[in-house]
């Protein structure tokens, strides 16, 4: 993930906040559905909702090093 770092705050996180703005939705809104679509993208690449949960609890496990807009 830290090589990803820069891309997702530097791109992926203002073109999300861009979209939310744009459309006056919540950004959460806006993140949610990116999520689902990416989610839904990864399952049918092989990834199992197991898999999934599983990454999303060991990226909350550590959100305590995150940036703090992120935590």
């Amino acid at each position: 993930m830290t090589k990803h770092e820069g891309f997702i705050l530097d791109t992926v996180l203002p073109v999300i906040m861009g979209q939310a703005r744009a459309l006056n939705c919540d950004p959460l809104e806006a993140a949610l559905a990116v999520f689902m679509s990416l989610g839904t993208l990864l399952l049918t690449r092989g990834y199992t909702p197991d898999s999934l949960l599983q990454a999303i609890r060991a990226s909350a496990a550590t959100t305590h090093d995150a940036p703090g807009g992120l935590q």
